[in-house]
């Protein structure tokens, strides 16, 4: 049984009868960590999405992806904290968007221009 504050006691279950409590409640902090990141990766960095099955792409894209979240997760961590992963995704996918959208319209973007779409985009996806 673990206390919460303001909340009701949690309870972590093991087979170690002998562990410590706190050495349980990292395996379970650990555990989602993990599981947390790989529905991350498959959801917003295309890790699902690999089809071959040579050992070394299947290595390539792992790595790939879980840096890919890893560089993510640190930009919002940084710059974006009120926002989630999916968030985001989104922001950059429109920002790179609108910046296609000038540039295919014969402007070269300027970057304060630029920089005015990503902060007012951040705020609409906030």
């Amino acid at each position: 049984v673990c206390p919460v504050e303001n909340a009701e006691p949690l309870l972590y279950f093991s087979t170690d009868t002998n562990m410590r409590p706190e050495k349980i409640i990292g395996f379970y902090r650990t555990r989602f960590q993990i599981e947390f990141g790989i529905r991350d990766a498959k959801q917003f960095t295309g890790l699902q999405s690999q089809q071959t099955r040579d050992r070394e792409r299947l290595d390539f894209a792992f790595n790939l992806s879980f840096t890919a979240l890893n560089v993510c997760k640190e930009v919002i961590r940084k710059d974006y904290p009120d926002l989630s992963v999916a968030q985001f995704k989104r922001l950059m996918f429109e920002s790179y968007l609108a910046s296609t959208i000038i540039s295919t319209c014969g402007k070269s973007p300027h970057l304060k221009i630029i920089q005015k779409i990503n902060h007012r985009l951040a705020q609409l996806a906030a």
